[in-house]
């Protein structure tokens, strides 16, 4: 199967003006010979950020999140430690049910933070959710962790840590998952961090992706959302602040962007972040199709129609007949001058987390981390990179207006 995906691939590259996929998969991680545990898996999107003494650390989210150090990404040892692992708390203004360890973040001052997805499963709790099962019971939350000793993350207890959660409190009849959900790595910009979440269908929160920002030497109270016009949105605990207008607390998706943003760099050479996404849409001559799919943006605002990258069957759009599933989508350049990796040149990586497939179709622990090169190159008129490869404030394409 792997060898047909690389074929298809190429075969649509020769059509494509994006990135290109130059050859086959390699593992990261295999589960088979990794593994700490059973569910010692890559759950999440590919990682990385690089500490001063030039050790290089990566993760892939999980319900436990180990890391993986060494020299540069292509040298890694992965480590059994848990960096990090939610606490099952009952009550869902506690927001700390189970926590997938993000985007670690960096800062310039030394400070390490992280923003985690978290899941409250009230079909566990009896109950707090009448339809009592699984998806129909989610209820997702953001918060930001920090860490002290730059492997093991920590946060604030309960709604201290928030970063972004719906206005109101959990209902117990939803039917649906709600929520804000699988932030993006962070940038840095203009003394900001920016991020995307994902958010679901919950007047009067709209589905979409949400891009967050808060300056960078600030906490989880100053994460602002995107509001159509600038970052005036405010996020709530609807558990410790009730409010009579709960449209004014959640975010306006992004236009043209209609699943999430996996993972994003800002490639200096072309002015233009590239972002990837796992999406089923339609190419070009009018097939739907499932897979890795790329857009792109000046300002983080205004973003290109899809490209497609790689036709992979998707976990959330599995194909049956195949042995595996993908999921995750990241974008790492070991080249890059960022100590979080937030830059790409013209040859980098896409990280994806490939998934097993039992004879039920479902998902098991086996799961690999892999990843493709890609090449992209700049044209020979936008190849003045600036010094540190990063957007700077004297740039009017690189900040949202």
């Amino acid at each position: 199967m792997r060898s047909i995906i690389l074929v298809l691939s190429l075969a649509n590259a020769a059509f494509a003006e994006g990135p290109q996929i130059t050859g086959e998969a390699e593992t990261v991680f295999a589960w088979q010979k990794d593994r700490c545990e059973t569910w010692d898996i890559p759950d999440g999107p590919a990682r990385a950020w690089r500490t001063p003494d030039g050790t290089v650390h990566l993760l892939a989210a999980a319900e436990r999140t180990r890391l993986a150090t060494g020299p540069d990404l292509n040298r890694l040892s992965h480590h059994c430690a848990i960096a990090h692992a939610g606490m099952e708390a009952d009550a869902p203004g506690r927001y700390d049910d189970r926590s997938w360890l993000a985007s670690p973040h960096l800062g310039p001052d030394g400070r390490l933070v992280a923003l985690a997805h978290v899941e409250f499963h009230a079909h566990r709790r009896p109950g707090l959710c009448v339809a009592g099962k699984y998806a129909a019971c989610w209820w997702n939350s953001i918060v930001e962790l920090t860490s002290q000793d730059g492997s093991s993350f920590t946060r604030a207890a309960g709604p201290e840590a928030l970063v972004a959660a719906l206005p109101a409190k959990m209902d117990k009849h939803q039917d649906h998952r709600t929520g804000y959900f699988n932030p993006s790595n962070i940038v840095t910009r203009d003394g900001f961090l920016y991020a995307f979440l994902f958010a679901e269908d919950a007047p009067p929160q709209k589905r979409g992706a949400c891009l967050i920002r808060r300056p960078v030497d600030g906490n989880a109270k100053d994460w602002r959302a995107w509001d159509g016009h600038g970052f005036s949105v405010s996020f709530i605990d609807p558990y410790t602040n009730a409010t009579a207008d709960p449209a004014a607390h959640v975010c306006a998706p992004v236009d043209g962007v209609a699943s999430t943003i996996s993972s994003l760099v800002w490639l200096p050479e072309r002015k233009l972040y590239l972002a990837v996404t796992p999406a089923t849409l339609r190419k070009h001559n009018g097939v739907l199709t499932s897979g890795i799919w790329t857009i792109t943006s000046p300002d983080l605002i205004r973003w290109s129609a899809a490209e497609l990258l790689l036709e992979v069957p998707l976990l959330w759009r599995r194909d049956c007949a195949q042995d595996s599933a993908f999921a995750y989508p990241a974008l790492l350049d070991d080249d890059s001058p960022s100590p979080n990796f937030e830059t790409a040149g013209a040859r980098f990586w896409l990280y994806l987390v490939r998934m097993k497939l039992g004879p039920d179709c479902k998902t098991g622990p086996e799961r690999d981390l892999i990843r493709y090169p890609l090449s992209w190159p700049a044209p020979a008129a936008e190849e003045n990179a600036r010094p540190n490869g990063l957007p700077t404030p004297s740039d009017p394409e690189a900040r949202p207006k």
